[in-house]
């Protein structure tokens, strides 16, 4: 019966717990000409635990890295099942996305992702038309196309900075941060909050998380550093 007890309070206390591998409905070779499989951890709101979400190509991990950035994101589902649909010759075909995010609101959306020069030859946009008018109901609401051309290089690698921020949670400075927000009034630089927070990078680590939460305002196109101007973000009425 002790050792029982013992067995309880491992499992109740925060130990850690690998991630749960990935959800993906398609799995791709770890090496080949076509792809370089790599796989990013992430925490959902929709789920308790930490997961791996695979990528076939970097322009699929930086897509994955903003998706979860994104303050209304709920969950994110790698290689989703496959859609059929009808093709601009008839044909009967199958195609598979490479995320379906859903958001708190509970719309759902459907990313291919491909380079631009590689999209615009096979037309894909036309393909991605074709796909979502025979969507099945409930799918997803909209599709959308992300090339390079919608990942802003730096955004990507605060969104990569936030990723790993996340995985130490820090419920007392993302708290102290969050009371010292509320009375923010102003603009002010981010060193000026931590200064007054007294936790030194454990400040501007919720700080940051806090700017992605939708706490503070800032420009997510710059790189974020203590020198960055935050302002509290204004409730909508």
């Amino acid at each position: 019966m002790a050792d029982a007890n013992i067995m309880t309070n491992y499992f109740d206390d925060d130990f850690y717990r690998p991630p749960r591998p990935t959800t993906a409905g398609l799995m791709f070779p770890a090496r080949s000409k076509l792809t370089v499989r790599g796989f990013t951890f992430a925490k959902l709101p929709a789920e308790e635990h930490w997961r791996q979400i695979i990528s076939a190509s970097q322009g699929e991990r930086e897509t994955c890295l903003l998706c979860l950035a994104m303050p209304d994101i709920w969950n994110l589902h790698d290689q989703p099942e496959t859609v059929s649909f009808v093709d601009h010759d008839g044909k009967l075909r199958s195609h598979r996305f490479d995320y379906l995010a859903e958001f708190r609101n509970g719309s759902r959306v459907a990313i291919a992702v491909k380079p631009m020069e590689r999209a615009e030859k096979l037309n894909f946009r036309a393909t991605l038309r074709a796909i979502e008018r025979d969507l099945p109901q409930g799918f997803a609401d909209k599709v959308v196309l992300v090339t390079e051309r919608q990942r802003h290089r730096v955004e990507v690698q605060n969104a990569e900075l936030l990723n790993f921020f996340r995985r130490s949670p820090d419920d007392e400075a993302d708290q102290v941060v969050l009371d010292l927000g509320r009375r923010l009034a102003g603009e002010m630089p981010i060193h000026q909050l931590i200064e007054k927070s007294g936790l030194g990078a454990r400040a501007f680590r919720a700080v940051f998380r806090a700017i992605y939460a939708g706490v503070f305002n800032a420009e997510k196109q710059e790189r974020i550093t203590p020198n960055t101007i935050i302002s509290p973000r204004k409730e909508t009425p």
